[in-house]
């Protein structure tokens, strides 16, 4: 049970750097409940459900100290995989259209600011317009904006 609890306070650790108040939060587990576990009491399985659904805590590693402590990257950033994938998609094609306009244009961009632009056109085509959906990737704006930034 000791190795338990303190598995538990590394997942607590790693995930909401050390924050018990935080990581019951962001789980859904009540914060008295999760000092019960602190002290020794074994959690139930609706909330070893909810670690692993909230906070991409492995189960398996929890209470075994068998595998990765975390199931993988997406399920600690609060996105599902498939929202993941929509999001690398947005993102692959506004740097393959930025790649591509620089060569058509025999440009140059310094790698920080390729970043800092990729990283605002992402922002901006991923932000929900007032009728609530995102905005696509077109040839118009990003020429306006790489013009300015180039």
């Amino acid at each position: 049970m000791d190795m338990i609890v303190s598995r538990l306070r590394t997942v607590v650790g790693v995930v909401c750097n050390g924050n018990a108040r935080e990581f019951a939060r962001k789980t859904g587990i009540p914060y008295s409940t999760l000092q019960g576990y602190f002290h020794k009491r074994l959690p139930k399985a609706e909330y070893l459900a909810l670690m692993a659904e909230n906070a991409g805590v492995n189960i398996t590693w929890l209470l075994t100290g068998i595998g990765e402590m975390l199931l993988d990257e997406s399920a600690t950033s609060g996105k599902n995989k498939d929202d993941l994938q929509m999001d690398l998609e947005v993102l692959h094609r506004i740097i393959k259209w930025v790649e591509e306009w620089l060569d058509r244009e025999d440009k140059f961009l310094p790698p920080d600011k390729k970043a800092r632009f990729i990283a605002l056109a992402y922002e901006y085509f991923t932000t929900p317009r007032e009728s609530g959906d995102g905005r696509d990737v077109n040839d118009s704006d990003m020429n306006k904006w790489l013009r300015l930034v180039v």
